[in-house]
């Protein structure tokens, strides 16, 4: 399980500094820090802070039926892929990915890279998850295993 950690908590807003949030390891020494889980009570989205060594994989293909995502690239080079359409983006890059839209990511970058973004309040569950796994095995699911995940969440590989 990831380390959260919140610098000030409030019951009207949130307030973190560096290194603040729940730090999820993934493959290729990849890191997600979940800034604020969300809360599907109210639709609050969820915020999170993605880092990536050069040619970090990232995610393959997949897409969300309950829930839109975004992505704003901070720092270093980026690939989007949106079904057959590849897009390089770099530092400053925004995309708003509806739900449906096939998509997926790496750093296609030299050096770290760094994504922030949002998505729905009742998908940072998978990340824990996701993260587990790959903590307990050091691999990936299985396509099998990886495939009943995303159905727990509404999401589908592409």
């Amino acid at each position: 399980m990831g380390r959260y950690t919140m610098s000030k908590p409030s019951s009207s807003y949130l307030w973190q500094q560096p290194p603040g949030g729940e730090r999820l390891r993934f493959l290729d020494d990849s890191e997600l820090i979940i800034k604020d889980p969300g809360d599907p009570a109210t639709g609050r989205l969820a915020f999170y802070e993605y880092r990536a060594k050069p040619a970090a994989k990232g995610s393959p293909q997949h897409l969300h039926r309950g829930h839109d995502e975004t992505f704003y690239v901070v720092n270093g080079e980026f690939e989007f892929t949106l079904g057959a359409t590849t897009l390089a983006a770099g530092p400053g890059a925004f995309l708003q990915v509806p739900r449906g839209q096939p998509h997926g990511f790496r750093n296609r970058g030299a050096g770290e890279g760094c994504i922030v973004g949002t998505f729905g309040p009742r998908f940072a569950p998978y990340f824990r998850e996701l993260a587990q796994v790959i903590a307990r095995t050091g691999a990936a699911p299985s396509m099998k295993d990886w495939i009943e995940l995303y159905g727990r969440y509404d999401t589908h590989f592409y």
